[in-house]
């Protein structure tokens, strides 16, 4: 991806933001989901412009991959805005509870003619929106995956507390801030690696492990050598690929291959918990 200032922004997902921001009006209470790890850089400042003083509740979700002491300071800073904050993990029961509680706290009172509750649960993709409604539902409502651009279009789901609930499909701003924030956004799924390729973003990734002191996670996982010294990201996806035999025809590694299988690993966390940015990034600025 050249610049990596803009991403295709189709025809298709301009219509879905024209028609979630017709909807927001009608919504007593917003979802707000963005991913633990990436917690700025996974919040579409479009969506945020829509919303306007609409009452939210902001969901740090997947913190269960996120580093605890940095989402903490995270919990801190976002707290420092006028809505309640939660860091999820769609793992833990006592996370639903909290939410569920949340929700109850926020309820708005002067619901007119007792009509249900409105939720609509918003945010950019793979940050595991439909994975949050799968509990609040209590079954599987709507699909999930690691991959981007799973929910199509609007769809409205009843909570067993009788509220109804809009789904709303991933919508990434079109205008991307700078290469570190691509990059970013496609090692947790967010970007469609048509856009920017997968063994740049892992290669971007294991540098993200080798500068953070966390290569222990790689050499455990991958069973590959502890001697970095003078290695880089490279060289290590390199290993990596020796290790899982991913080879091509002719015995050479095929490191594309090493670079999905590094991309999957890690947003199903399988490498250990590791943030890719915190508030301190965003001081020196």
């Amino acid at each position: 991806m050249k610049g990596m200032e803009k991403i295709p922004y189709p025809g298709l997902m301009a219509r879905e933001e024209k028609r979630l921001k017709e909807h927001i009006r009608y919504m007593d209470l917003v979802l707000e989901v963005l991913d633990a790890r990436l917690p700025v850089t996974s919040r579409n400042y479009r969506l945020q412009k829509m919303l306007g003083d609409k009452k939210r509740l902001i969901i740090l979700n997947k913190a269960d991959l996120a580093e605890e002491e940095i989402t903490g300071r995270w919990l801190e800073v976002l707290a420092g805005e006028k809505w309640p904050v939660l860091a999820f993990n769609a793992r833990n029961a006592s996370g639903l509870e909290k939410l569920e509680k949340l929700l109850l706290i926020n309820r708005p009172v002067n619901l007119r003619y007792r009509r249900p509750l409105r939720l609509m649960v918003v945010g950019i993709p793979n940050v595991g929106k439909s994975t949050i409604i799968n509990r609040l539902v209590h079954k599987l409502a709507v699909k999930t995956g690691q991959r981007a651009g799973i929910t199509r279009g609007l769809q409205w789901i009843r909570l067993r507390a009788g509220w109804e609930l809009l789904d709303t499909p991933g919508l990434l701003s079109p205008h991307i801030k700078n290469d570190e924030s691509a990059l970013s956004l496609a090692a947790i799924g967010s970007i469609d690696p048509k856009v920017v390729e997968e063994e740049r973003t892992a290669k971007w990734l294991l540098g993200k492990y080798l500068a953070r002191g966390k290569s222990s996670f790689l050499i455990t996982h991958y069973a590959v050598s502890d001697d970095y010294d003078g290695k880089n990201a490279a060289d290590l996806l390199v290993d990596i690929g020796l290790s899982r035999r991913c080879y091509k025809k002719g015995g050479e590694v095929d490191t594309m291959k090493a670079a999905q299988l590094v991309l999957s690993d890690f947003r199903r966390g399988a490498l250990g918990r590791i943030s890719l940015e915190e508030p301190g990034d965003y001081e020196k600025q």
